[in-house]
Order: C-alpha cells, then sequence, then structure tokens
C-alpha cells in the first residue's frame, strides 16, 4: 500500500516537472527575437510533450509525437528559414488589415464548428476499431520494421533534417558577423578612405601652390 502511494506521488511530481518543463520552452519559443533560437526551443518543448505520453504508457504515441513534431514540423520551419534568410526582421503579424482579420475569424471558426460536427456524427469509438496490430503499442517491433524495410529513407529524412539546421545556423551567424561588424572594415572603405584623403592632400597643395603664384605676381 505504502508502495502504491508513493508511484503515484512519483508521477505526479513527473507530470509537475514536465509540465513546468513544457510550459517554459513554449514561453521561450514565443517571445525569443531570433526565429532560429524559437525553432529549437519548439523542438525541445515537442520532446517534452513526449514525456506525458510516457507516463500514460503509450511509448508508440511518444514516438510519433518526437518523429512528426520534434522531426517534421521542426524542420519544416527551419527549412523556411533557411530558405527565407530575412524573415527575422519582418512582421509576425499576417492579417495586417480588419478585413484579413475577419476572413480569418471567420474561416477559423468554420473550421472548429465542422470538427465538432464531424466528432459528434462519426465517434473515435466507432471509426477505430479497439483491436489494434501488435505492433502499434511495441516500439520495439516498430523500431525494427522501420529499419529494416524503410532504413535508407530513415537516413535520407535524418540527413535532410541535418542540412537544414547546419544552414539555418550558418545563415544567423552570417547575419550576426554582418550587424556586428564596424563599417570600416568592410572591403573597398579602406581603399576608398585612402583616395578621398590623397585627393584632398592634392586638393590643399594646389590651393597653397596658387596662393604663392598670385603672392609673387603681385
Amino acid at each position: 500500500m505504502l508502495m502504491q502511494e508513493f508511484e503515484a506521488l512519483f508521477e505526479e511530481v513527473e507530470f509537475v516537472v514536465i509540465a513546468v518543463v513544457v510550459l517554459l520552452l513554449a514561453y521561450l519559443a514565443l517571445e525569443h527575437r531570433e526565429i532560429v533560437y524559437s525553432v529549437f526551443f519548439f523542438g525541445f518543448m515537442a520532446a517534452s510533450v513526449a514525456g506525458f505520453y510516457l507516463l500514460l504508457e503509450a511509448p508508440f504515441i511518444a514516438g510519433m509525437q518526437i518523429a512528426v513534431y520534434t522531426g517534421g514540423i521542426s524542420a519544416l520551419i527551419i527549412f523556411g528559414v533557411l530558405l527565407l534568410p530575412r524573415a527575422q526582421g519582418s512582421s509576425l503579424e499576417v492579417l495586417q488589415t480588419p478585413r484579413m482579420r475577419r476572413i480569418g475569424m471567420i474561416l477559423s471558426a468554420t473550421v472548429m464548428t465542422l470538427s465538432a460536427v464531424l466528432a459528434l456524427v462519426f465517434p473515435w469509438s466507432q471509426s477505430f476499431p479497439a483491436d489494434r496490430p501488435p505492433i502499434a503499442q511495441d516500439l520495439a517491433g516498430l523500431a525494427a520494421w522501420l529499419w529494416g524495410e524503410h532504413g535508407i529513407y530513415v537516413q535520407l529524412v535524418a540527413l535532410m533534417m541535418l542540412t537544414a539546421v547546419i544552414g539555418s545556423v550558418a545563415i544567423l551567424k552570417m547575419e550576426k558577423t554582418e550587424k556586428l561588424s564596424p563599417l570600416k572594415d568592410r572591403p573597398g572603405l579602406g581603399s576608398r578612405g585612402k583616395e578621398n584623403e590623397g585627393a584632398s592632400e592634392t586638393k590643399a597643395h594646389d590651393e597653397e601652390h596658387q596662393d604663392a603664384k598670385e603672392a609673387g605676381t603681385q
């Protein structure tokens, strides 16, 4: 009896810790000024959400959570940053006019209404059978199925994600270097400064020569 109470208390503590971590990462993902770091925080948040499914003893759903959100959606956002490197300075307000906001609210309400109707008309208990295949709850079997028959595709997707992450970090580093580098260190400006300085000295020398010539004439 005491052991069961301790296990229940430990599960509650785990739930609270995971919830705090998820909320903190979600706040950082929303409030960070750099979109690349926001994507990283979003990926960590999605991976932390998988901890809830592990507490519910659903390793398959936890694996899908990490694969879809931490891997797929995070890589998709990183690809967007990679293809649009100047998006960091753009406004996050997409619907900038009142008309667009009204259209967005109408579309959102329509989607929510249709979702509610479909949920009432087609209950999940009737749409999905109760007897699931054994692989649905066997994470080891799922891994063997992925790496056995589809291993090359998993490796290609992982390589694409790694390329997107490295490329976005490189672009962010280049932009920060451009912002922090002073104007005088840019190529070409030093030679221009020397040319302007030489032209000023030549002009001053010509003016002195002209003044001396006029004084000698007088």
